[in-house]
This record gives C-alpha cells, structure tokens and sequence, in this order.
C-alpha cells in the first residue's frame, strides 16, 4: 500500500529552508533537486519564517 513517511533530521531541513530562502531558484526545483516533495519544503519554510522548528 502506501510507504512510511520518510524522517529528516533538523540538520537537513535547516540547509534545505537555508537554500531555499538564498537561491533565486522556485522552491519546486530546490525540492526536485533535493529528492523531496515541494510541499514538504514548503511547510518547512513556513515554520522557519514563524520561528518554529
């Protein structure tokens, strides 16, 4: 059926939220290029930029 949420360490989402907000690039070809899906980056940004983690 379907497969097991994949687990990324806090390390890893902060170099990818860094990434994000200092490339001129779309947060779609950052995720590609990571291997991670856009919406999954996006919510990680939006939680940087509310201070969460």
């Amino acid at each position: 059926m379907g497969s097991t949420p994949r687990k990324y360490t806090q390390e890893y989402k902060d170099e990818a939220v860094k990434l994000a907000l200092d490339s001129d690039r779309s947060l779609a070809e950052i995720a590609k290029s990571l291997g991670i899906n856009e919406s999954t980056l996006g919510n990680w940004v939006t939680k940087a930029k509310k201070g969460s983690s």
